[in-house]
Formats: structure tokens, C-alpha cells, sequence
């Protein structure tokens, strides 16, 4: 499905995704979404990579049990609508490569390399039909190397659930548009000369849950260390990323909520409360909110230069997220 076709945009800063159901997605720039994990195995240790892989894959077991696509076999070049979806996910190629009687697959992509393997393992676990065990090869920050291993039990007969929207939206739906933004032919998705992907809300929900062994250890406010990290590596990706913020009012956080959150599906500020000592924002959206949070988070670093770790809880449908500007 053509890009422009298969995103809709809600009146409170979602991104539909067609092809998972409606389920919400967010457009993020590829280097955005490299940092934040990078950041997230620094707080955490390099495990957390291999549970992104494990999430990944997760996340597209579930994507693939809700689409109309019916690959089979063992070569990605054969599936049809495959490339196209393979690379709006943010990713440039998958093929085999045949070495007597040993297969094995190489994945490029622009996002971090753990994704792209368990993507592709869950894409090829659903062609041939049955279970299979991954070893990953690292090459590169955008090459892997993947060797399969077929096992015995059959996943089974019986065709997949019927594909139905797991998400139903409030108010009008418009087709997705992004200034600039443009859906390759072949698919990809590119703006001003840098790479775009789709990143499920859903697929952090997977993250934590394949993480739990990592980041169990509660935090204050009943924060735990799993949504503590998220939040300060979103927040961390958003100043390494060098987007400007500049507020002057607060009708200048409305100008942010445009620019950095609806436009990309993180959702919308719908409310801001600023004085000398605090900054409150009330934000609707899909995402965990300690990913609102630390969007934020980043905001205000941006514009103040100051890194202030915010406090957050669930209000009334919103994210309500508040800053101590006394610090």
C-alpha cells in the first residue's frame, strides 16, 4: 500500500497505521530512533538490544497476523509487497545469500540493526511456517548478517485471524501530511535529505515487556528504571537531534505541539500552566507517558539548557507533565 494511503492523521496528533490495524504509529527520523536506543543501552547495558530484537520481532508477528500479505518460501525477493513495506519501516534491503548448502541473509537499514533483524525474522518466520532460531552477525551500525535455523514444530494450518482495526478512533481522520515529507517510489520514507521511519507506539510496549530482567528496580513517585531510562533517552535523542526551540509564551508551546508532536503522531498539547517555579503541560496521546515526558523533557533542555528531570501521571485521559523550574 502506497504510503499516502496507508497513514491517517487523528485531531489529537496520532498517526494511523492501516496496514497494523489502525494502530498508532509515530514518524521518526531514523537517526532519532538510532540514538534513543544507543542511549537506552547506556543507561541499561547492551542487553537491552538484544530484548529490542525480541521486541521487534514480537511487534511484527502481530502486524503480520492482522495484514492481507501471503509470502511463502524462504526468499524475501519472491514476497510480493515486501520491499515496499520493508523499507517504509526504515530499512533498505534484505536478500539471501547461498553458500553451498548453508543460507544466510543480509539486512541493511538506517535504523538500529537489532530492529531491522528481528523485523525480518518475524517476516520470515510467517513465509515458511514454522518456528525458527536467529543468529545475528553485526557487520556494521547498518549491516547484519543473519543465519536461520529451521525447527521442527509446524506453527500450524490454520490461516491467520482476519485483519480488523485494534484501534478506534475519535472524531474526523485525515490522510497523513507532512511538509516535504515524500514516500519513495520503491518505498523508504525521506524529508530534506534524511531518512524517516515508522515506529509502532506498541513496539515499546513490547521493549519493556522483553526487558523486564533489565529494568525492574523501582523509582521514586512509583517510576520504574524501565520508564525512567525511556524517558531520559527520548529526551537525550531530542537534543542530539539539534531542533531549535524557542519560546517566548505560552502560545509558543503551541507552535512546539505542531512541530514536534502531532505532526510526527507523539499527540498534542492541549494545555499549558507556566509560572516562575513550574511548567505543567497536559498532553493527549498514545504514547507510554514517560515517552510524552521526555519529548518534553528535551523541549525544555533545548530551550532553557537546563536538564530537568519532569514528574508525570495519567490526569483525566491526558499526560499531565510538570517541571520544577526551580531547579
Amino acid at each position: 500500500m502506497q504510503g499516502e494511503d496507508r497513514f491517517r492523521s487523528t485531531h489529537h496528533g496520532s498517526i494511523l497505521d492501516s496496514e497494523r490495524g489502525n494502530s498508532p504509529i509515530i514518524i521518526m527520523k531514523s537517526d532519532f530512533l538510532v540514538s534513543l536506543a544507543d542511549n537506552m543501552a547506556t543507561q541499561l547495558g547492551p542487553d537491552v538490544l538484544r530484548t529490542l530484537r525480541f521486541a521487534a520481532s514480537d511487534e511484527w508477528r502481530e502486524t503480520l497476523e492482522q495484514s492481507v500479505f501471503s509470502w511463502k518460501g524462504d526468499d524475501p525477493g519472491k514476497w510480493k509487497g515486501f520491499d515496499r513495506f520493508w523499507r517504509d519501516e526504515g530499512h533498505y534491503d534484505a536478500s539471501i545469500i547461498v553458500d553451498g548448502a548453508l543460507s544466510k541473509y543480509v539486512v541493511e537499514t538506517t535504523v538500529p540493526t537489532p530492529i531491522a533483524a528481528g523485523n525480518f525474522a518475524a517476516a520470515l518466520e510467517f513465509a515458511i511456517g514454522n518456528p525458527i532460531r536467529v543468529g545475528v552477525e553485526t557487520q556494521s551500525q547498518h549491516t547484519a548478517f543473519l543465519s536461520i535455523q529451521v525447527k521442527d514444530r509446524i506453527l500450524g494450518d490454520t490461516p491467520p485471524p482476519p485483519k480488523v482495526d485494534n484501534y478506534t478512533p475519535v472524531g474526523i481522520l485525515t490522510p497523513l501530511y507532512i511538509d516535504g515529507l515524500e514516500f519513495e517510489k520503491e518505498g523508504g520514507i525521506r524529508r530534506l535529505g534524511q531518512n524517516y521511519c515508522v515506529v509502532p507506539i506498541r513496539l515499546f510496549d513490547h521493549w519493556e515487556l522483553a526487558s523486564t530482567s533489565l529494568a525492574k528496580t523501582a523509582y521514586n513517585h512509583d517510576k520504574t528504571t524501565w520508564e525512567i531510562s525511556l524517558c531520559t533517552a527520548v529526551s537525550t535523542a531530542f537534543v542530539e537531534s539539534g531542533e531549535l526551540v524557542f519560546i517566548e509564551n505560552e502560545e509558543s508551546w503551541e507552535q512546539v505541539s505542531s512541530l514536534y508532536f502531532s505532526r510526527w503522531g507523539f499527540g498534542k498539547i492541549h494545555h499549558i500552566q507556566a509560572s516562575e517555579d513550574s511548567l505543567i503541560f497536559a498532553v493527549k496521546s498514545d504514547a507510554n507517558p514517560c515517552i510524552v515526558a521526555g519529548l518534553l523533557m528535551g523541549c525544555v533542555h533545548r530551550t532553557t539548557g537546563k536538564k530537568i528531570y519532569p514528574e508525570w501521571e495519567i490526569m483525566d485521559d491526558n499526560t499531565s507533565v510538570k517541571f520544577d523550574m526551580t531547579q
